[in-house]
């Protein structure tokens, strides 16, 4: 189909829901243009295809689904969350650090993947138990006693304790529950908390995911590389 087409669009967004994916194909629904919608994992991709209309109609569609979508476009080109995180710390010089608790790991693997990107990520750490918490990012074990593992305050100090190297500019913590029991604390299956900043600004976002235990990990995993791209451009 692209291959016959005047020209065509991609657009990289995040979370997107029916509601707006609707917007966008009302929009689109114009003779000689079609969209094309996949997602996985909340990470969507969005095709807009001109086979006949004019360019100033094409135009005007890409604008309007643009401005229907605002925040949740990260890329106007077909690429990764990873790499456009890599790319963004990488122009302003940040050097970023992670530490995982129910994503066991797939934010740094999903870093790494990304050519080039020993200049942006410093270090991870997979802080799965409590006790590492304590001993790897400083923890306060009387705020997981008090709040629980899977807590703001607790993904918040997570952060602090990364950022207690001064080599690093910008952090990212996760911690959560992916079942399929939940944990001594009784947290909900699927919910999670993720932080995420640098020395001036910090900010930790909760997220609950009904899936099955892997699907979480992968959600969380592209929420907290959106998060983090979203904010890591504000600096």
């Amino acid at each position: 189909m692209i291959e016959t087409c005047k020209n065509y669009c991609v657009l990289k967004a995040f979370d997107i829901d029916s509601e707006l994916l609707s917007k966008c194909k009302e929009l689109a629904n114009v003779h000689g243009v079609s969209l094309e919608y996949a997602q996985r994992n909340l990470d969507c991709k969005i095709t807009l295809v001109n086979k006949s209309a004019s360019d100033i109609t094409y135009q005007n569609i890409l604008d309007g689904i643009l401005e229907i979508l605002k925040s949740n476009v990260y890329a106007n080109y077909d690429t990764t969350l990873e790499q456009c995180l890599i790319e963004n710390a990488r122009n302003k010089g940040a050097k970023i650090a992670v530490a995982e608790s129910l994503t066991g790991g797939m934010i740094c693997s999903r870093l790494v993947d990304v050519p080039g990107s020993s200049s942006v990520l410093y270090e991870g750490f997979v802080t799965y138990d409590a006790s590492a918490k304590v001993r790897r990012l400083h923890v306060k074990l009387s705020t997981i006693e008090q709040y629980g593992v899977v807590s703001e305050e607790v993904a918040k100090e997570m952060v602090q304790g990364l950022l207690e190297n001064k080599e690093i500019d910008y952090a990212i913590a996760t911690t959560g529950c992916a079942g399929p029991q939940s944990d001594e604390y009784d947290t909900p299956v699927g919910l999670s908390y993720i932080a995420i900043g640098g020395r001036d600004k910090l900010q930790v976002f909760d997220t609950f995911f009904d899936k099955d235990r892997n699907e979480i990990r992968k959600c969380v995993t592209n929420t907290a590389l959106y998060l983090a791209l979203r904010n890591i451009k504000e600096l």
